[in-house]
């Protein structure tokens, strides 16, 4: 069974502003439209809820109008949106864990990359050695078949 030729095609990706700051919007989106820039406000209790919700709305949260209120017997609960401070800060961290997640895709390519290119450079390296080998072993042949009919003279036949 031969091993499968490597080819590189390309060439590793390098840093590109553009390529980050589209996965910095795409995180961004998700940021803004799960809970993750939201608190979950929960209790069992109604006057715990309303006291939990009131001390938080001190704090600058602000009640999510694009998710339920629920009001059940022994559950209530609510999202509130984090204060403009808070999800400056949680944006910032999106923004670092981009940049060290595109880094080490772009270093983990680059990696790739190399190995592919000593691969390839193996690949050619036995290839050479295998081709010069056969081409020895051809000429040893010729050689002891230029011994070989040199030892005898043809075979006379009369007719």
């Amino acid at each position: 069974m031969t091993e499968k030729k490597v080819t590189i095609k390309g060439v590793p990706p390098t840093y590109d502003e553009v390529e980050y700051q589209r996965r910095v919007a795409v995180e961004l989106h998700r940021y803004h439209s799960t809970t993750d820039c939201m608190v979950h406000v929960t209790t069992s209790l109604p006057h715990d809820f309303l006291e939990a919700v009131a001390a938080k709305v001190l704090e600058g949260f602000t009640v999510a109008r694009n998710q339920r209120v629920v009001s059940e017997s022994l559950n209530y609960s609510c999202y509130l949106k984090k204060p403009e401070a808070e999800q400056v800060l949680d944006i910032a961290a999106i923004h670092a864990k981009v940049k060290t997640e595109y880094v080490t895709w772009l270093q983990s390519e680059h990696t790739r990359y190399q190995d592919l290119l000593r691969q390839q450079l193996i690949q050619a390296q036995q290839e050479k050695e295998l081709k010069a080998q056969r081409e020895k072993e051809a000429k040893q042949l010729a050689e002891i078949e230029k011994q070989v009919l040199g030892c005898y003279k043809p075979l006379e036949i009369p007719e």
